[in-house]
């Protein structure tokens, strides 16, 4: 029996918000300060990882929600997450230990490797934007409870969701707050509490929406008020004011709606258009983890005396078809060998080739 149908609209979004991610980092990284947050892309490249989150909860209820019902789905379930998330994770973790030589303490050495540093340590990492995978690995633990949680009732669910809920609001109004040490701040915004409720927001939206039949131009109406409302909401200058208080609350209404109206856009570009956004879909795991890792080896090139209107072109060709490699030659391989080793009662395994 085939799976879910692929929903390219996703792949477009996911891939969109990681080549964002990677040009607002780059341009904070190399010119020494972040866009501000009136900027397009200041705010598309902090709230791309709350898209991520969102596009992470959807994508979970699509593909897994009608076969995670059973103790043996589960253990599917995280097997093949495992073989998504953690090879790449090692692998990059390796390399930022080698670029970036450091005083490695073993223990958080260990939490990493096993990812199990979201749950007991989410400031500590050791290459940029990975605290968010340790988030995601958080979120994959409680997919399972999301799904008892909808098979009991729509009631029960919705008490999960509010009890998320309120933590992302006592934290966006008392824990981010601007007279607090930025240390503390930002330990607080890693934090999985800050961020499961976008997860849960996903999966809301495939809840809530799956049976539900919406014309093409609602569906953009959606996204364009969400894309509206995350460019245009009067917020301070500071970055840091996009994620506090209100701000942040109207913010990520704009990310939900954004996804919403992507999940039901059922659209699909001309091939040249579809291709190579769907590329940047598949391997936008890729470019977040890899790009900061190219920016770091860069500083110890020739690249380095390369005026900045060069140096970043360049690392943005470079990040993408590193990516576009592992993705094609490493990701998808171990995916599929993933899915080969624990194959659903209603997939047929796939038969050995000579």
């Amino acid at each position: 029996m085939p799976g879910p149908a692929r929903l390219h609209t996703l792949d477009y979004t996911r891939g969109l918000a990681a080549t964002v991610i990677m040009v607002h980092h780059y341009l904070s990284w190399w010119n020494g300060t972040p866009p501000d947050a009136t900027t397009p892309l200041g705010r598309i490249g902090v709230y791309g990882v709350a898209l991520f989150y969102v596009l992470s909860g959807l994508t979970m209820f699509h593909v897994y929600n009608d076969s995670t019902r059973t103790v043996r789905d589960v253990g599917r379930f995280f097997t093949r997450r495992l073989f998504r998330i953690m090879p790449l994770l090692w692998i990059v973790t390796a390399l930022s230990l080698v670029i970036v030589p450091r005083e490695i303490n073993p223990g958080d050495l260990v939490l990493n490797l096993t990812g199990l540093f979201g749950f007991v340590a989410w400031d500590t990492y050791f290459s940029a934007g990975v605290w968010s995978i340790g988030n995601e690995l958080v979120f994959y633990a409680i997919f399972p409870l999301l799904v008892g949680a909808a098979m009991i009732s729509r009631w029960a669910l919705a008490g999960l969701g509010a009890a998320l809920l309120t933590a992302y609001v006592l934290i966006a109004y008392f824990y981010l707050s601007p007279w607090l040490p930025m240390d503390y701040q930002w330990a607080m915004y890693v934090n999985p509490a800050n961020q499961a409720f976008l997860f849960f927001g996903g999966f809301a939206i495939g809840y809530l929406l799956r049976a539900v039949t919406v014309r093409q131009r609602e569906a953009v109406l959606l996204i364009a008020v969400g894309v509206a409302v995350l460019l245009l909401w009067p917020t301070g200058f500071a970055v840091p004011s996009l994620v506090t208080g209100t701000n942040r609350i109207v913010l990520t209404v704009a990310c939900l709606l954004i996804c919403a109206g992507a999940y039901k856009l059922t659209l699909r570009l001309p091939a040249v258009v579809d291709r190579p956004l769907t590329l940047l879909g598949e391997a936008s795991y890729s470019i977040y983890l890899i790009h900061p890792l190219v920016f770091f080896a860069s500083l110890s090139t020739v690249a380095t005396d390369w005026p900045v209107g060069v140096k970043i072109p360049a690392a943005i060709a470079a990040t993408l078809l590193l990516s576009w490699a592992c993705y094609r030659f490493f990701e998808a391989p171990l995916t599929r060998l993933g899915r080969r080793l624990t194959p659903r009662p209603t997939e047929k395994r796939p038969v050995p080739t000579r």
